[in-house]
């Protein structure tokens, strides 16, 4: 659901309220072992001299830090200017017998939309050969004036988890659009942001374990 925050603030501050801690994800205790998640590959809109990804020290979540988006209509505005986006791969490395999902995800941005103008954000993740996508979008609609937040939670049933004694690779998507619709964008425009700045957006991925099968 879209969440219209409003802000007195810097963007900054909007983005680091989208992301305060969710309530833990169900399933089988994190394992103590150490997890490391190590970035692959940046395709798309949202590299940054600041890419990073962080563990939590309980195991229960990952923060990547990318690039953000910004996507606009304006007068002077090209077509390509109104939609970004970006895939990210990484790959884990989880104590022995266990695996995971990707359970929740957290995300922010700000924007300024005119009357009759839309958008949409679109977070999704899968697992690399996996037929099984988890994709969330969120309309937007205008006039808007302020920050936005989103916080999707993966249903247990649905949860897909990385094959046991496999190696694949996490695959990691955004994706950001602004559409003029009846507004006139060349007297007003209209744009969208993912994340604080253009530099920097933290996204939230919320881990769910399992125990593998022994043999």
């Amino acid at each position: 659901m879209f969440t219209p925050v409003l802000i007195a603030g810097t963007a900054a501050a909007l983005v680091a309220a989208a992301l305060s801690p969710a309530p833990a994800a169900s399933g089988e205790p994190p394992p103590s072992g150490r997890v490391f998640m190590e970035l692959r590959t940046v395709v798309g809109h949202c590299s940054s001299r600041y890419m990073s990804v962080a563990v939590s020290p309980d195991n229960t979540e990952f923060t990547v830090r990318s690039g953000g988006l910004s996507v606009r209509v304006a007068a002077g505005s090209k077509p390509s200017d109104a939609r970004k986006n970006c895939q990210m791969t990484l790959d884990a490395d989880l104590p022995q017998g266990y695996t995971y999902a990707i359970a929740g995800t957290r995300y922010g941005g700000f924007g300024s939309l005119e009357k009759g103008a839309g958008g949409q954000v679109k977070a999704g993740n899968y697992f690399q050969g996996s037929p099984s996508t988890t994709s969330v979008s969120h309309p937007f609609s205008g006039p808007f004036e302020g920050g936005w937040e989103e916080s999707d939670v993966t249903d247990e049933r649905n949860l897909v988890f990385a094959p046991c004694g496999e190696d694949r690779l996490l695959n990691l998507t955004m994706a950001l659009q602004v559409d003029a619709g009846t507004s006139s964008p060349s007297a007003t425009g209209s744009h969208l942001n993912f994340g604080a700045t253009s530099d920097s957006a933290d996204t939230v991925y919320r881990l769910a374990w399992k125990r593998c099968p022994t043999t």
